[in-house]
């Protein structure tokens, strides 16, 4: 960040009001400064050139104010020569002399954008150890090495950003990068480093307010550091960073006031005032780690956590464990999650850390923020909600089966807590019951609004990383969850199984109307499923026990059957799949599955480049909602009808070919011997009824029974002939669905009973959706999905038709029951 107006006003006075003026004037409008004549400046310094030198100015007044330090023993830019004749090489920029005038802080100067985005490493390396070995070749030790910047909370309060190493003990760059012990805070006049220990509910505990600025730069930090350098996988490092920032939440949540953190690099423990080993260190935060896998991530197996471990020490160093722990130590990821009204900062910095940190694979494309956002306005989810607590005084239960790094899930909660608690309370019903939910029970208090999440929201995502990603994204913004299941979304759901209540997926019961157990207790599922990946072999053999496909390959057709298995009756899913999935003959299955237990309300066809560069793959959203049992029993009724139809169908249309094709007279079934050849031609009529010609239909039509018996025969051989290849299609079974649907052919089935219980369904393609991303980066483009004003806010129901989403508003969803 640039240090603000208000922030350089701030600092003036600061250094007004201090008693020892080591800055004698500051000038901001005419960026002058003078320095206290008792400082030794090397170089004469009198412009405020920039941001750096501020921090100077601040961290001088503070040296001699606060801190105690003599004013003629600081020195500024002290100049190093080398050669003949002598040239400047190199400078520091600030020196805090002892009495023997050996150096005691020597300190490099940052403003504070260039402190972001710091390669710190190559800083501490150059700018400190080789320009402190400059110093002693000079006749002079250097005790702490300091590199220095200052930053701002919410509050406006001035904050040191430090970082403080001991020169005498690491005396050069490579034995200090083994061990990357270091600490934060300026020691008073001449006193030894100290690093205070972070306490619960004391004088020191953990930072609350602070700002995206702040955990910004703390993101490229850890990221310049943890992912530089190449040698390492990033899902490594991006796993190993998670897992961390897991062990800390659960550090937090346990320690009681008083306590000292565990989740903090330990110093001075001993009477030689040493670091704490990097191993002791790891012990601590490991088991940390496993506490947190049973309590936030609900497994629950010993021998699983037994070997589970916080970093592969073999792909994350233990040096970089250090770096990591000191890097977060300091900053509450409980308490200070909301620290800006209105602001999850924290998931921000975490949702950062997913985008630049984890790289996506086949199976785990990321759905664009976009695409979520349309799919919660168009699954019409604000009214859902507002009627489901008018009338049951619930909030609509939400899962993601496939949930990868949480994006649906964390959307839905903002969606939620954003229309819900603010822009749709009028619409709350006022009773008591409900009143005490909404300010009390669900959004309140406003650093914890979205606590209702805990009961309401589910997840479960198999790959591991990805699953301990979703739940510290969930508690990161701040919804304090317990249901984000490490595990398969194709498990028997009492394979869901946590410590504490509630556990709604954990439920299973009968479903008269289908094969296996049903869940039933979810209003919505929105999700993007993995397209065609394989299952574990464990998980496969689950599957067949428990879904009518489970013995078909392609993963997101199993999903969808568990959707149906997830949803209440009425209950909305919109869904992201292949359009494979539509038009292909291998997927008819999943198509007639579709239609009969659930109603299409509309399908919107992506562009080819929805998820490039990732994959290509040409995509369509789904919105649908699950049957009624009733509506169920209505199509396996007609589904019977006409399946009998079909048999009877069958067997006299395959005998009049086989009559037809017979060079013997052949004889005919008896069902069809006394038929007439007119009644025979609307037998073929009755199964080609889909496939006829307009001209062919209305020729058929056209006889009567006093039409000349041999311009009857001659049109039924014509149109064996024409027809031949659909006739004998049109009788065959369908062995592919035969499981679920019965020994008939699909097709002719399935058009009959679409015809009699058919309905609208909204389509549409949207050309452009709002993004172009390559592997350069992303970039805005034309939206057909929805509109929004300056500041990226959806612009809903205000009555015109531009897009996509303006239609879709207007569907028409039954209710739940």
């Amino acid at each position: 960040m640039e240090i603000t107006k208000k922030q350089k006003e701030i600092i003036n006075a600061y250094i007004e009001q201090s008693k020892i003026k080591a800055v004698e004037s500051i000038d901001f409008v005419n960026k002058k400064v003078k320095y206290s004549n008792e400082i030794l400046n090397a170089r004469n310094i009198d412009v405020l050139s920039g941001d750096e030198e501020i921090v100077r100015a601040y961290i001088i007044t503070k040296l001699a104010n606060e801190l105690g330090y003599p004013l003629n023993k600081i020195v500024i830019e002290y100049e190093y020569t080398a050669g003949r004749p002598h040239t400047i090489t190199s400078r520091i920029d600030l020196i805090v002399k002892d009495k023997n005038d050996d150096a005691f802080l020597f300190i490099e100067l940052k403003p504070p954008k260039q402190y972001e985005t710091l390669d710190k490493d190559s800083t501490i390396e150059e700018q400190l150890f080789k320009v402190a070995g400059m110093e002693k070749n000079e006749g002079h030790n250097v005790k702490y090495l300091v590199l220095y910047t200052i930053n701002f909370d919410n509050l406006n309060n001035i904050k040191d950003t430090c970082m403080i190493i001991d020169n005498e003990k690491y005396p050069n760059f490579a034995q200090w990068e083994s061990v990357r012990n270091y600490t934060d805070t300026l020691p008073d006049r001449y006193s030894k480093v100290i690093k205070k220990p972070y306490i619960k509910n004391s004088d020191n505990d953990l930072e609350k307010s602070f700002t995206h600025e702040m955990l910004h730069r703390l993101q490229i930090d850890l990221h310049n550091v943890l992912w530089g350098g190449g040698g390492t996988d990033d899902n490594e490092i991006f796993s190993s960073l998670t897992n961390l920032i897991l062990a800390k939440i659960q550090d937090e949540d346990e320690k009681m006031n008083g306590d000292a953190y565990d989740f903090q690099a330990l110093s001075f423990v001993n009477d030689e005032d040493e670091f704490e080993s990097n191993d002791v260190l790891f012990e601590r935060i490991n088991e940390l780690y496993k506490r947190a896998l049973s309590n936030k991530l609900n497994i629950v197996d010993k021998n699983e956590l037994k070997k589970s471990y916080v970093i592969d020490t073999k792909k994350f160093s233990l040096s970089k464990l250090k770096y990591t722990v000191q890097q977060l130590e300091k900053y509450s990821f409980v308490d200070g999650k909301n620290s800006l009204s209105g602001k999850d900062i924290l998931g921000d910095f975490f949702e950062g850390i997913i985008r630049n940190g984890f790289k996506q694979d086949k199976g785990q494309f990321f759905t664009h923020i976009n695409i979520v956002k349309f799919m919660l306005w168009g699954i019409q989810a604000d009214r859902l909600a507002i009627d489901r607590i008018n009338k049951d005084k619930e909030i609509p239960y939400m899962i993601d089966p496939s949930a990868g790094s949480g994006t649906f899930l964390i959307e839905y909660m903002k969606f939620i807590t954003e229309n819900i608690k603010y822009k749709y309370r009028s619409q709350i019903n006022s009773s008591r019951e409900v009143t005490d939910k909404m300010e009390s029970e669900w959004f309140y208090p406003n650093h914890r609004e979205n606590k209702w999440a805990r009961e309401y929201i589910y997840g479960t995502e198999l790959n591991f990383n990805l699953g301990t990603a979703t739940k510290v994204n969930m508690i990161l913004h701040g919804d304090g969850s317990t249901n984000i299941f490490v595990k398969d979304g194709l498990l028997p759901f009492n394979e869901y199984v946590k410590e504490n209540a509630p556990n709604a997926l954990n439920k299973a019961f009968k479903d008269n109307l289908y094969k296996y157990e049903t869940n039933s207790q979810f209003d919505l599922i929105l999700t993007n499923p993995p397209f065609s990946v394989d299952l574990d072999k464990d998980t496969a053999k689950r599957v067949k026990k428990n879904f009518i496909f489970g013995n078909k390959k392609n993963s997101e057709n199993l999903f969808i059957e568990r959707y149906y298995q997830l949803l209440r009756e009425n209950g909305r899913m919109a869904i992201i799949l292949p359009e494979s999935i539509f038009d292909t003959n291998e997927n008819r299955y999943i198509r007639l599955f579709l239609y009969k237990y659930f109603n299409i309300k509309a399908i919107v066809s992506l562009p080819q480049s929805t998820f490039a560069p990732f994959t290509n793959t040409k995509t369509s959203i789904i919105f649908a909602q699950k049957k009624t049992s009733e509506q169920i029993e209505l199509w396996d009724s007609k589904w019977n009808i006409y399946t009998n139809e079909w048999s009877k169908l069958k067997n006299r249309v395959l005998n009049i070919i086989d009559v037809h094709h017979s060079v013997k007279s052949k004889e005919k079934l008896p069902s069809i011997k006394s038929l007439s050849q007119l009644e025979e031609i609307h037998i073929l009529a009755q199964m080609l009824k889909n496939n006829l010609t307009i001209e062919d239909s209305n020729d058929i039509f056209s006889f009567c029974e006093d039409s000349a018996e041999s311009d009857v025969l001659e049109f039924k051989e014509s149109l064996i002939k024409k027809y031949e290849e659909d006739l004998i299609s049109l009788c065959k079974v369908d062995n592919d669905t035969k499981a679920e649907f019965g020994f008939v052919n699909t097709w002719w089935v399935f058009s009959n009973v679409a015809n009699e219980l058919s309905y609208n369904i909204f389509m549409a393609e949207a050309d452009e959706i709002g993004y172009k991303r390559t592997i350069r980066g992303e970039r805005k483009s034309l939206n057909n999905l929805f509109r929004s004003d300056s500041n990226d806010k959806l612009i809903i129901d205000d009555g015109n038709k531009e897009t996509i989403l303006d239609y879709m508003r207007d569907i028409e969803w039954d209710e739940e029951r």
